[in-house]
């Protein structure tokens, strides 16, 4: 090793030391962060049955485990899905408490030195119960149903996005279009062939026995081509198209869909009038078109089917045999209707004296500054007797009809005309607030608080469902049950969380029952697929 290359080498050597001396620190280790942390508790609890396992309030329950006996005056908590009972006994292995007044379905849980301990499920029984005869299961297979009819003789029409029922077996299933029995089995003499391509929104059945069904609908049973089928049809009882032959221009038959109506968007709702039957079609659209078979090209050879169109923004009426009826909702001198809503329309319903509610999401209805919520007449020009003053301050989902001739408002507003009404409120028949309906705080606040339909049962109690996990404070996850009055009934929300959403409810004619269908899995803590039958 030369000497430039020792040199080099005790420099490094050097500096390397120099580098270890500054890195050397005293050892020092910092306090635990987890010092202070509570020792975790020896307790276990059986969560596999309560004793009883269901009941309802005032019900003594008894959960088992072990380990109980040493905490029992440590601030020891039972809750019944998030409501604090009382306890009456504890035990070495055995905890006893009461099933609180204002409890609902849901998991028994133990809190001890602030620390949580998750037991069984228990199911608080009350005046409101889901029907386990009804047949809820298998029910639809996926998606929704979205729409209920009530079918003479006790069936039920439903609609909506799904492909199959009662694990039908029938080859196509049964595609956004059934019929089932009062015991919300399969009605198999319905036969829909290859369904609906699109989903049904709405159902309507005339007096003929026919049925209406409106929607977002591109063809029925694959059965016309060519634009013959746009958003609505009619079917025959068992469920066959109701179709007609025409005679064309040069003497050929052609077989058509006998509704002869079209529209060129969605059909939300149909509303039959009281007096005539007539159908009363809100949506989406824009044109209302019919075909004229008279065509014929120029050159004579060949028959050419032609498309009217009249632009009826939103409402139409159709006489009970489905051709237009000009003398509601129509500007004679501009052959068209007069203007529609300037924002969506979620929410219509038709009274008894044939007058319509409409309500959404706009501020102006034919060129009036109406805000979201408006009456029409039975020609369909707006009611001026009904006045809501500045109205709802947002957007309104639902609109339900009530005993007294109210109406129920519900959707995502916090003000009525200048006055608080959070997300529901109770119009008078003159469109002014009704003071004597207040639900308080109601559905907890933010994106996750929103009802989104309601139903006067026939007791006069309100059910409400929605997106929502408390009211006025206490455990109320998607539905709740008030009384006229807007406060939590008394005893009658016994019911556990649904877990997913309503899009229907229907009061049974016959009995205290309400048949409800949406997107749900469970309710109640029982297995239930997007359909049930509650009873009261």
């Amino acid at each position: 090793m030369t000497m430039k290359n020792i040199t080099t080498y005790l420099t490094r050597t050097a500096a390397g030391l120099l580098l270890l001396m500054a890195c050397k620190k005293d050892n020092y280790v910092g306090k635990d962060p987890y010092a202070d942390a509570r020792a975790p508790l020896n307790i276990k609890i059986d969560k596999t049955t309560a004793d009883p396992a269901a009941g309802v309030p005032g019900t003594t329950v008894t959960i088992t485990g072990s380990g109980f006996l040493k905490y029992k005056d440590s601030g020891m908590v039972v809750k019944f899905n998030e409501v604090a009972a009382t306890i009456t006994t504890v035990t070495e292995s055995t905890i006893t408490a009461k099933v609180p007044d204002n409890a609902s379905s849901g998991i028994i849980s133990l809190t001890v030195n602030r620390q949580l301990f998750a037991g069984p499920t228990f199911r608080v029984t009350g005046p409101v119960t889901p029907d386990l005869q009804f047949r809820s299961v298998p029910g639809a297979d996926k998606n929704t149903i979205i729409t209920i009819g009530f079918v003479p003789g006790g069936k039920y029409l439903i609609g909506g996005s799904f492909t199959d029922y009662d694990n039908s077996g029938a080859k196509n299933g049964y595609k956004g279009l059934a019929r089932i029995n009062p015991d919300g089995s399969l009605d198999r003499d319905f036969k829909v062939g290859k369904g609906i391509d699109g989903f049904v929104t709405c159902v309507a059945v005339q007096a003929s026995g026919k049925y209406i069904i409106g929607g977002s609908i591109n063809n029925y049973d694959d059965r016309f081509k060519g634009g013959y089928v746009r958003n609505i049809v009619r079917l025959l009882p068992g469920g066959a198209y109701d179709s007609t032959v025409v005679v064309t221009q040069l003497g050929n038959h052609d077989t058509v869909p006998a509704l002869n109506a079209y529209l060129d968007a969605s059909v939300e709702n149909i509303l039959q009038t009281p007096d005539s039957g007539k159908l009363v079609l809100v949506g989406n659209f824009t044109y209302f078109m019919r075909k004229n078979f008279a065509g014929i090209t120029t050159d004579g050879k060949r028959d050419s089917v032609m498309t009217d169109s009249i632009r009826m923004e939103g409402l139409v009426r159709l006489n009970e045999n489905g051709s237009f009826d000009s003398t509601f909702n129509y500007d004679a001198a501009r052959r068209r209707s007069y203007e529609g809503a300037n924002g969506p329309v979620t929410a219509s319903q038709i009274q008894p004296d044939g007058k319509i509610i409409l309500a959404g999401f706009f501020t102006r209805y034919h060129g009036q500054t109406t805000g979201p919520v408006v009456r029409l007449n039975t020609d369909g020009s707006i009611d001026n007797t009904f006045n809501t003053g500045a109205g709802p301050d947002d957007r309104v989902n639902f609109v339900e009809l009530l005993k007294d001739g109210r109406y129920l408002i519900g959707g995502v507003f916090s003000k009525v005309n200048g006055k608080e009404a959070h997300r529901l409120a109770v119009l008078n028949a003159d469109g002014s607030l009704y003071n004597g309906f207040s639900v308080g705080v109601g559905v907890n606040a933010g994106p996750n608080g929103l009802p989104s339909r309601a139903i006067q049962l026939k007791n006069g109690k309100i059910f409400v469902a929605g997106f929502f996990d408390t009211f006025s404070g206490v455990k109320r996850a998607g539905t709740v049950i008030l009384d006229e009055d807007g406060k939590m009934s008394n005893g009658y929300n016994t019911m556990g969380g649904l877990s997913g959403s309503i899009s229907t409810m229907l009061n049974v004619p016959n009995g205290n029952a309400t048949i409800m269908a949406g997107s749900f899995s469970r309710y109640d803590l029982l297995p239930l697929n997007s359909i049930m039958l509650l009873r009261y």
